[in-house]
């Protein structure tokens, strides 16, 4: 009998040892897969993030050197514009001047054909005096006009700030 209880006892070790080695196997077995998923949920995670960054990074640099080309492309059209503004202005500054120098001309002529010469006053003296009114005129508007010139170059460097 105890030879027959050996070989059950045996046999039962034997099917408890595989049980155990298949237990083992399987519980290894899904340990791994489920660290394989885990894995996968890293790698695809580490992936997406990567490419988000990269996507980011070169639409940050795209704006960027879209916003710098439209800067310069303003900053251009901007000076080509104070550029005409101020030679607008320049051409009406000197058409006021010489209709202002016209007309001073034309009222020294109207002051010359009215004015009667008395013994004591002789041409020259009033050809002298008119010139000196005509010279101050003249004085006065270009002083006017380098005070527009300035006016305006104050105005174009508060422009160009």
């Amino acid at each position: 009998m105890n030879g027959k209880r050996h070989k059950s006892d045996l046999k039962w070790k034997s099917v408890a040892r595989k049980t155990v080695v298949i237990f083992f196997l399987l519980i290894g077995c899904t340990i791994h897969v489920t660290f394989a998923n885990t894995d996968m949920q890293k790698m695809i995670s580490s992936w997406f993030d990567t490419k988000t960054e990269e996507s980011v990074k070169t639409m940050e640099e795209e704006l960027n050197q879209v916003k710098q080309q439209q800067l310069e492309r303003l900053q251009t059209e901007i000076h080509s514009q104070m550029d005409t503004v101020d030679r607008e202005l320049q051409v009406l500054i000197d058409q006021q001047i010489m209709e202002r120098s016209l007309e001073l001309e034309q009222y020294a002529d109207e002051i010359i054909q009215h004015i009667e010469i008395s013994p004591n006053k002789t041409n020259e003296d009033l050809q002298t005096e008119i010139d000196a009114i005509i010279l101050q005129a003249k004085e006065d508007m270009d002083s006017l006009r380098k005070n527009d010139s300035t006016q305006t170059e104050n105005i174009t460097e508060s422009e160009e700030d």
